[in-house]
């Protein structure tokens, strides 16, 4: 067996028909954060239908369960998504960042849809899916390109990287948008209730990305072992620094 085969079985024993349970439920702590975000969502979905029943959280209950739907049937499917992208011939943080590009478009797309088929106002950035792109794919396209230099320091298991997805999402929706809005002050402990909700939000933008160049990732990381801390992981939350002066432009110009 090469020392790539060896690499990927190591790394991932139930990479099979069980895989998308081995990423969900190896450990203690995946098998306590998948059973939070299932609990909450047992929460929300019944609360939204039935107690504060608005368009505005009946398009958001749409839109997020899409993301999470895409999800399962990504870690389902898992096979068929890889496959298109291990026989691309470049480099695997080009294809997280192409894939990542795609998922977000994706998500911001579908929250757009939603949005006009509930008749709900203010859920997507924009209601001009141009205008949406231009004001939210900068911030995608920075974390995933200081993602992709954060993977050449460290190597993070899939379940982290679904998990980090929240903490991104934390960065940009949650306090970036906060402070824009000058509700940050108010709004603290309301974002740290969402958290889970920002997982399953992110990961079609990150964690499927990164699931679809796992390969091509394992057999660098098999040639050239990365010697860095999980703490690269938090490189990407650098992107509010040059997303915030772009985002105040962008909202002083078009709105």
């Amino acid at each position: 067996m090469s020392k790539v085969n060896e690499g990927l079985r190591a790394d991932e024993p139930n990479a099979g028909k069980r895989g998308w349970m081995y990423m969900l439920w190896r450990t203690r702590y995946r098998r306590f954060y998948t059973v939070l975000i299932a609990c909450y969502s047992a929460f929300l979905v019944p609360y939204v239908l039935f107690y504060d029943a608005t368009q505005y959280d009946l398009t958001l209950l749409a839109a997020i369960s899409t993301c999470g739907a895409v999800l399962l049937a990504g870690l389902w499917r898992k096979k068929d998504i890889k496959k298109p992208w291990e026989r691309l011939n470049i480099n695997p943080g080009t294809k997280l960042f192409l894939a990542g590009a795609l998922g977000a478009v994706f998500v911001e797309t579908e929250f757009l849809v939603w949005e006009y088929v509930l008749h709900a106002k203010g859920v997507a950035a924009n209601p001009n899916l141009v205008i949406d792109l231009l004001e939210t794919m900068p911030w995608y396209l920075l974390v995933l390109a200081l993602l992709t230099v954060s993977l050449r320091h460290t190597k993070p298991a899939l379940f982290q990287l679904l998990v980090f997805g929240r903490v991104y999402e934390l960065m940009s929706d949650g306090i970036l948008g906060s402070l824009v809005g000058g509700t940050l002050g108010s709004n603290w402990l309301f974002l740290l209730v969402l958290v889970p909700i920002f997982t399953i939000v992110y990961s079609p933008i990150i964690a499927l990305p990164a699931m679809a160049a796992w390969r091509s990732y394992q057999e660098t990381w098999t040639r050239n072992p990365p010697h860095g801390s999980r703490a690269w992981l938090f490189l990407p939350c650098a992107a509010v620094l040059l997303y915030g002066p772009y985002l105040i432009l962008f909202l002083t110009l078009f709105r």
